[in-house]
């Protein structure tokens, strides 16, 4: 079933049901509105000369129209670059370069920033405009799928997800129509494991240019209505979730972290309609997995994914509806794999016991087909058909799974092993420490020196000394930070990631100035 398939089921199921409502405009489209808006769209594209499997590069987010864009091209055979707007300039310009993308599509406020990128991206590239005119169209008698769709098969690429990576080399995901409908039905299965499904309202003030679009698509599948926030504020998440009675929504643990210091608990626990909030992209610490139960009760659902696979574990909120003493390994978990996702935990030997860690590989129709350009890249990560994922995780007895951190995170310092993630919940501990991340940077005589970035809560007063302490009382020598920096924040992608290559830049150049003075 192919994107454009998607949306013609939903529109014949559904044809006059809301699919979306963007609070911005007070404007709803039906799910036949959006198939028609998608379908024209995408065909419209087509009739400038674009040609199947043509990319399309998407500067936008948080719009209806920008999913009537992004769900129109692929409708349309061509394929999707989502692109950050965050990035500077010449990033940009690079993965439109690595796409070989023809046509830049851009919102009003991406202006002036899509005039850059095709001043400097240096190939002949297309700018148009987008707004909420291609919301604009009359209902066909019969909704009917674009032409292109009888061409295309469940292996035609739909998108490119750039991913990690520099401006000198661009690293773009590639994922199928048939990639992505196998995300759509994890989705769709996972949360009707929590109670989520036709007419269920979804809130969504996520970008949408990462994964957030299929998570929407995933909704939509499944008849429920998205309400489209826009940029993420905790009190008006908290307004929206309130006043459309939302069944569902989906955060990044800093969203999460946010909501929970900015809005009174009773106010959360009076959100009686909300049955799941989906957190995932990132870790979330014990601390505040324990204290979003406290807030909400037991609604919050945990996945794990990558770019590459995304939706390969699901942990649904009843996991969490047990006695307060049997929550804790269920905190420290990302619950079993979906219904099309095989996993198997990688030894030195060959597949893990339980208990026994080792490194996450996947298998199922959702893991991407490989990395654009990078033959290289995708010999290293594809495998027999298995995806090496890079983190490192356990099968617990009863098939849970639970994270253990990145392989290459893995420090070794004196020759042994230090896992990140032990250090930083040592940190958390200590009164005052809202975040912590622990990494290992170069060093002559240890091999890598463990080192701590802290970020102290509002009115608390940290220092290194004082910290060091704490953790030689909790931690072995070789765990123990020999360097702590405090921060007012750790710099974070869009999905809540810490972004370790910054820390890590940072902690080298502190050392070496420190050596100077």
């Amino acid at each position: 079933m192919t994107i454009a398939r998607l949306l013609l089921r939903s529109a014949q199921l559904w044809p006059d049901s809301p699919a979306l409502v963007e609070v911005a405009s007070a404007r709803t489209l039906s799910f036949a509105a959006l198939a028609e808006a998608s379908f024209h769209f995408g065909e419209a594209l087509r009739n400038r000369g674009l040609a199947a499997g043509d990319r399309v590069a998407i500067l936008a987010d948080a719009s209806a129209a920008y999913l009537v864009a992004d769900y129109g091209v692929m409708s349309a055979g061509l394929v999707r670059v989502p692109l950050d707007p965050s990035l500077a300039v010449d990033e940009l310009a690079s993965q439109i370069r690595d796409a070989d993308a023809r046509i830049l599509l851009y919102d009003a406020p991406r202006d002036a920033l899509a005039k850059q990128i095709g001043n400097s991206a240096g190939v002949s590239l297309v700018l148009q405009a987008i707004d909420g005119t291609v919301l604009d169209h009359p209902r066909a008698s019969v909704l009917v799928p674009p032409p292109a769709d009888a061409d295309l098969m469940l292996g035609s690429l739909a998108s490119l997800n750039y991913t990690g990576g520099t401006s000198g080399e661009p690293k773009a995901v590639m994922l199928s129509h048939g990639n992505l409908r196998a995300v759509v039905q994890n989705i769709v299965m996972a949360r009707a494991s929590a109670g989520v499904g036709p007419g269920d309202v979804m809130v969504n003030m996520r970008p949408l240019w990462p994964i957030a679009a299929v998570i929407v698509l995933a909704h939509l599948a499944a008849g429920g209505t998205v309400v489209l926030g826009g940029r993420f504020e905790p009190s008006r998440m908290l307004a929206l979730l309130a006043e459309y009675r939302a069944a569902a929504t989906s955060l990044v643990p800093t969203h999460l972290v946010r909501l929970l210091r900015d809005c009174p608990p009773a106010q959360l626990r009076a959100l009686t309609a909300l049955r799941t909030v989906d957190v995932g992209a990132a870790a979330l610490s014990v601390e505040t997995f324990a204290q979003a139960l406290d807030a909400f009760g037991p609604k919050i659902g945990v996945l794990y994914g990558l770019t590459e696979a995304s939706w390969s574990c699901y942990q649904p909120p009843s996991a969490l509806d047990v006695a307060p003493d049997l929550r804790q390994p269920r905190m420290t978990s990302v619950g079993r794999p979906v219904f099309g996702c095989d996993i198997m935990i990688a030894a030195d030997a060959g597949p893990a016991l339980p208990g026994q860690p080792g490194e996450i590989l996947l298998r199922g129709a959702h893991v991407m087909q490989g990395y654009w350009k990078r033959p290289d890249l995708t010999a290293l990560a594809l495998h027999n058909g298995w995806f090496s994922t890079g983190d490192l995780g356990v099968f617990g007895a009863d098939g849970i799974v639970s994270i253990k951190g990145r392989i290459k995170e893995v420090i070794r310092s004196g020759g042994k092993s230090v896992q990140p993630n032990e250090v930083e919940a040592a940190l958390r501990q200590y009164p005052g420490v809202e975040e912590a991340s622990v990494i290992g940077i170069p060093d002559t005589e240890w091999g890598e020196l463990v080192t701590a970035f802290v970020v102290s809560a509002p009115g608390a007063a940290l220092s290194e000394s004082a910290l060091k302490d704490h953790c030689a009382a909790l931690l072995s020598p070789h765990k123990r930070p020999k360097l702590i920096q405090i921060l007012s924040e750790l710099p974070k992608s869009h999905y809540g990631k810490v972004q370790h290559g910054r820390l890590r830049d940072a902690a080298i150049e502190a050392r070496r100035a420190r050596k100077d003075a």
